[in-house]
């Protein structure tokens, strides 16, 4: 059996919540079998992901919140 190897450097990319909503959600679309779907895989990855950040979890209650 061969053992994977996860590299352990990380990128920094530069972008607007707004793109990384946007690029979210429509992976999220393409990957669903409906849009309600699609929309709430969007939002589950969102909440994931902004919520591992110290500094977002005061933006993630707001965006759940709306």
């Amino acid at each position: 059996m061969q053992e994977s190897k996860v590299n352990s450097k990380s990128e920094t990319i530069e972008t607007t919540l707004g793109d990384l909503i946007e690029a979210i959600t429509q992976i999220a679309l393409k990957a669903s079998k409906t849009q309600e779907e699609g929309y709430r895989l969007a939002s589950l990855a969102l909440s994931s992901a902004l919520s591992k950040s110290d500094k977002s979890k005061g933006q993630v209650e707001r965006l759940l919140s709306l």
